[in-house]
């Protein structure tokens, strides 16, 4: 049971601001940590197809185009950590990355799926995208792993988990 306890804590850690209660309302309040561009390629991992599964997004806060490439790295975030893949790091921010290293990412990824199954985005929404960061709510239809206003942020072309 303590394993399991802590393989939850590690994932909500990386689901959430780590000085954040997860969940809470104030996660929007905080301010999105502005990446700097990059020439980063991490592969996006998810297809057109997978963007509209359970899409709930309303493409006023940016460009569809954004949106919808903004959506594909939340999928492919959320498929990579929950389905295992220790190649979900890539999908972390230049910054995150500094602070989570690939192989902690793969322990934690790798307990996700044993402890949770492979779940997958069951609702989404971009709530804001202003440059080169973004604001994304989402969830998997677990209530602790449910985000309210995550920041993203893009780097090169791909956007990336930022909320480390």
């Amino acid at each position: 049971m303590r394993i399991r306890t802590a393989a939850a804590a590690a994932v909500a850690a990386l689901l959430c601001t780590p000085l954040a209660a997860c969940g809470s309302d104030s996660d929007g309040d905080k301010p999105a940590a502005r990446g700097k561009n990059s020439n980063s390629s991490a592969p996006g991992g998810a297809t057109d197809a997978d963007d509209a599964e359970g899409d709930t997004t309303d493409d006023s806060n940016g460009s569809g185009d954004e949106s919808a490439a903004l959506k594909r790295s939340v999928r492919s975030y959320t498929k990579a950590l929950f389905g295992g893949d220790p190649n979900g790091h890539d999908l972390l921010s230049k910054r995150c990355q500094s602070e989570l290293s690939k192989e902690q990412f793969a322990t934690m990824a790798k307990q996700a799926k044993n402890d949770y199954g492979t779940l997958t985005i069951k609702t989404i929404s971009v709530d804001q995208i202003s440059g080169d960061m973004a604001r994304v709510s989402y969830g998997v239809g677990v209530p602790q792993f449910e985000r309210k206003a995550q920041p993203w942020t893009r780097e090169g072309s791909t956007w990336h988990w930022d909320a480390c």
